[in-house]
């Protein structure tokens, strides 16, 4: 069984053209493939909220990933350790040239209780996830090989917070 890990990015401020959450590969040999990505609404404060372009990116040439925020990964697994030649992280600047796997519409407008918008859809996880393997043997996941990258990229928009999260086994 592959060593399993999530990354998550908690309460990421929109910005255009920014990196909400990445992954970087940056080993020689250690395969890592994408098996779920998802995103939740996490703005709780009043905001005049816009809607926000955003997608899913592949960078499969030699991507670069420099100065992000960084997160550390946590283990499905106590005894695995997360690759320490991968960079996981947010902002910062991006090098490389993208494969647009797939583009949304986001509300970045707080959540209410007592509303029943696009923003309070947000926070509910099954309507959220943007990528999602399928376990069967003939279905191959995202794969980063050294020097690709898997980004949830802001194209425009620039108000709110955004949960997300990564999970990706170590092969």
């Amino acid at each position: 069984m592959a060593q399993t890990f999530r990354a998550y990015y908690p309460a990421v401020a929109f910005a255009a053209t920014k990196n909400m959450a990445a992954i970087l590969n940056g080993h020689a040999t250690e395969v890592l493939k994408m098996r779920r990505m998802g995103l939740s609404n996490a703005q709780t404060a009043a905001v005049t909220g816009v809607v926000c372009s955003m997608e899913h990116r592949l960078y499969t040439g030699a991507a670069a990933l420099t100065s992000p925020t960084t997160v550390t990964p946590v283990s499905m697994d106590s005894a695995n350790t997360a690759p320490t030649t991968a960079t996981y992280g947010h902002a910062g600047t991006i090098g490389g040239t993208a494969n647009i796997l797939n583009s949304w519409i986001w509300s970045s407008d707080e959540a209410a209780a007592s509303s029943a918008t696009s923003d309070e859809l947000e926070c509910l996880i099954p309507l959220n996830v943007i990528y999602d393997w399928i376990p069967h043997s003939d279905v191959q996941p995202l794969t980063l090989r050294e020097n690709q990258m898997n980004m949830i990229y802001n194209v425009s928009g620039a108000a709110g917070l955004l949960h997300s999260y990564i999970d990706f086994t170590k092969e």
